[in-house]
């Protein structure tokens, strides 16, 4: 079991545990900060016990969805190994790292802001650690086809936690992490770390296939890509009511509504069809042109619910918000490929670590100077347009840069340009 763990704690961390290291450093600094800026936020022990236990849950449904580490797994399947001590030692790492790269830095900023309450940091571990155990049981019993069962389960601790009086709550997650165990223990290996799905046989058909089908498929068979793509959408719809009313401030939400993640890191997360794509004659040009097509329709269709949202709350001149909100899906798109395209992300280890990379900020920073602009200065935008069409010419009769990547075949073959 020790072996296994060690096993897999190096694949979530890094060979030397770094990114345990690189974590506790940023929730220190993060604590130290926030506690010399004397910052003071009344949170209750309900409040901070939900927060941990609902973050922390998130963190672990990724991880075990993940295929990120899938690879290591399976090699430790291949060899002798004890079913029970397995399963403990895959979800005792996959806790480590959820609870030190998720629940930690929540805590550094909830604890340095909230007043000390006696208790407050020992429950919130228990409903930590508890989500932790609950989640993965879950995961297992939901592989075998009972998945209303993990649906109770959290619905019945969800109730505990806010109608729960007194001891209720802690006895409720004490009493579920001792259900968990058992649960655990009778659990299969193979039911957290399930094969590759088997991929059909392809028919030739003499046409060249289509990328935004392709891209389509890949969405609806990512469940985390479409809860990423709703989230984005509920906030498109909700964010009018922060801004308040104006036609200046209606730029400033658009940049945010770019950050489907997920989406814009498509080719740092698949490093083999980058490399199938650099290797073929032209197979990168016909590719981005349908990546930056796909990400402006579902960029521009959550701007337009954005826009809906805003109209019906605020009303405003509609050419003018309408003509924001196309320029931007546009230019959100084009940054997101040529990001993805020349500076794929590599050296990650679990899909949230990419997931969560600073570089998911680098296009709406970049967007933000021109959203602030537009609001300031509307015929801006036809300045803005003017000078889009005319990096898109000087692009047009440019080489593009060469793509770089951790695979091999980066960088390799005709087709590697853009």
């Amino acid at each position: 079991m020790k072996t296994m763990v060690k096993a897999l704690a190096r694949q979530l961390f890094g060979p030397r545990y770094e990114g345990a290291w690189k974590s506790l450093l940023a929730a220190g600094i993060l604590f130290a900060a926030l506690r010399g800026a004397e910052l003071s936020l009344a949170l209750s022990p309900r409040v901070l016990c939900l927060t941990s236990a609902g973050v922390t849950a998130g963190g672990m449904a990724q991880l075990l969805a993940g295929k990120g580490h899938r690879e290591t797994v399976e090699g430790l399947l291949t060899a002798p190994f004890a079913r029970r001590p397995f399963v403990f030692a895959y979800v005792a790492a996959l806790s480590a790292h959820a609870l030190s790269t998720k629940t930690l830095p929540l805590w550094a900023v909830l604890f340095a802001v909230a007043p000390r309450q006696p208790g407050a940091g020992a429950a919130s571990l228990l409903w930590a650690g508890t989500a932790c155990a609950v989640t993965a049981a879950g995961y297992g019993v939901g592989r075998k086809g009972r998945r209303l069962v993990p649906l109770l389960w959290a619905a019945g601790l969800l109730a505990a936690l806010l109608m729960g009086e007194g001891s209720i709550p802690l006895a409720a997650a004490a009493g579920s992490l001792g259900a968990a165990v058992p649960v655990l223990a009778s659990g299969d290996p193979y039911d957290f770390c399930p094969p590759a799905p088997a991929g059909r046989a392809g028919r030739h058909t003499g046409r060249p296939g289509s990328v935004g089908v392709y891209l389509v498929r890949y969405l609806l068979a990512n469940k985390t890509y479409l809860v990423n793509t709703a989230g984005l959408c509920v906030l498109a719809v909700l964010l009018p009511r922060f801004l308040g009313g104006g036609t200046e401030t209606f730029p400033l939400g658009l940049p945010l509504l770019c950050l489907n993640t997920p989406l814009c890191t498509l080719l740092s997360g698949d490093p083999a069809l980058a490399d199938a794509l650099r290797v073929l004659p032209g197979g990168g040009r016909r590719f981005c042109r349908g990546y930056g097509a796909f990400l402006f329709v579902v960029n521009g269709g959550v701007a337009l619910l954005y826009l809906g949202s805003w109209q019906v709350l605020y009303g405003g001149d509609l050419l003018v918000c309408g003509g924001m909100v196309l320029l931007f899906a546009l230019e959100s798109a084009v940054l997101s490929v040529l990001l993805e395209w020349n500076f794929p992300l590599g050296n990650w280890k679990t899909e949230s670590d990419l997931w969560h990379h600073p570089r998911k900020y680098l296009v709406p920073l970049v967007l933000l100077p021109a959203a602030v602009l537009a609001g300031a200065w509307p015929p801006g935008l036809g300045v803005w347009a003017a000078g889009l069409l005319a990096g898109w010419g000087v692009c047009r009769g440019r080489r593009p840069l060469a793509g770089r990547g951790r695979g091999t075949a980066f960088g390799a073959g005709e087709g590697k340009n853009l």
